[in-house]
């Protein structure tokens, strides 16, 4: 497996790899970041190949790779270096940036060549505050991307996706379905439930009304209305916002949060390991989803959608199309519009001032999980797939 950020910290690529090994398969990680060094570590049964790269490099390299091949230079070099001490018989690309080097490599290799897209990319790069900043916002060519994409995709071999919004979506790029498996970001129970609980967290917030997010901080998440929408909610005191993760929104929503007064009412966790989040999810009593409805959030899998499901969270989410197919077909939990500050804070009240609206939410969200949108299921037809590569 290929990716150009730190690992161990992907749950997706954690996930499929630890599966593909019970499964019976031999996996090794090729993990491009800013490390300290150099060296290659075990990981539960993974060996990870960690290369290090300058901070300068990690981040321009990506959005630069549909215009300059520098990506796909630096592990396309990787790759044949590890071919060169070992035989792999498949190789399998994290993220559309990281496709790019298909191409080179198959030069030395017969192996089978899967990508994997974590998400629709290029549609996403309108999100990315990174790319409206000169020079980006004349290096970055939306176009080029385009074109760049359905080249990466023709080396593919099998495509992986996270739902069937963006397997439709990959269907119109010239990939036959046959060759297109689905796996969505559905939470490993297993390994969720292997989590000890932390008690300073439940001490911190236990006896409020707790909202809770979990994820990046960017402007696509829409978390600039959810703290406007935290104002409209002032006069109840018990109400709290629990914001865990980070990202480049961070400093303009904390800003936000002090001008509105709310800096009591809303707290800033900053990124956290993933076994904590069963712990803030313990003490909450909501779970948000407040994305912005774009192209790619409207076909979008979070993980942390089932992670509060899993644990009894009714869901507060706005209307993008896969998360609202989900929230509402299964009644767990409440959808509003997207971006509107009022009907979120409608929404909450909801929640707060109906308990039996509320237990039936956590009860028909925890038997889904358990039945349907659990991690041992997702990834089976990605198994059989790769139990049939010739």
């Amino acid at each position: 497996m290929v990716l150009d950020h730190f690992f161990p910290v992907d749950l997706r690529v954690e996930n499929e790899a630890t599966s593909l090994i019970s499964a019976g398969f031999k996996v090794e990680i090729l993990s491009i970041a800013p490390y300290k060094e150099s060296k290659s570590i075990r990981f539960k049964e993974i060996l990870v190949h960690q290369v290090s790269v300058s901070k300068f490099t990690s981040k321009k390299m990506r959005g630069l790779a549909a215009m300059i091949p520098w990506l796909d230079i630096v592990i396309a070099n990787n790759i044949k270096r590890l071919l060169s001490r070992t035989s792999y018989d498949v190789i399998h690309f994290h993220d559309l940036y990281t496709f790019g080097a298909a191409k080179r490599i198959k030069k030395v290799t017969s192996a089978t060549i899967i990508g994997d897209l974590h998400e629709n990319y290029v549609d996403v790069l309108d999100d990315y505050e990174w790319v409206k900043k000169f020079p980006n916002r004349y290096l970055v060519n939306k176009k080029k991307w385009k074109k760049k994409e359905l080249e990466y995709l023709s080396e593919m071999d099998k495509v992986i996706v996270v739902n069937e919004g963006m397997k439709n979506k990959t269907l119109e790029k010239n990939v036959s379905e046959e060759d297109i498996v689905v796996v969505e970001n559905m939470l490993n129970t297993t390994l969720f439930d292997s989590y000890e609980i932390d008690a300073s967290i439940i001490n911190r917030f236990n006896g409020r009304f707790n909202l809770l997010y979990i994820g990046g901080f960017i402007s696509n998440r829409g978390l600039e209305h959810v703290i406007e929408g935290m104002s409209l909610l002032q006069n109840n005191k018990d109400i709290h916002l629990i914001l865990v993760g980070d990202g480049v929104m961070m400093s303009n929503l904390r800003s936000l949060v002090n001008t509105l007064g709310l800096d009591s009412n809303v707290h800033f966790e900053g990124w956290q390991n993933q076994d904590k989040m069963k712990s803030y999810i313990k003490v909450a009593k909501a779970g948000l989803i407040p994305f912005k409805r774009s192209e790619q959030t409207d076909n979008s899998s979070p993980n942390k959608l089932f992670q509060y499901m899993y644990y009894g969270l009714p869901i507060i989410s706005t209307d993008c199309i896969s998360i609202k197919n989900i929230v509402e077909k299964d009644r767990v939990g409440i959808v509003y519009e997207s971006e509107n500050i009022r009907a979120f804070a409608n929404s909450v009240l909801r929640l707060y001032n109906t308990n039996d609206e509320s237990v039936l939410f956590s009860k028909n969200a925890k038997k889904i999980v358990t039945e349907k949108y659990n991690w041992n299921l997702a990834v089976k037809e990605m198994i059989n797939m790769y139990n049939n590569l010739n």
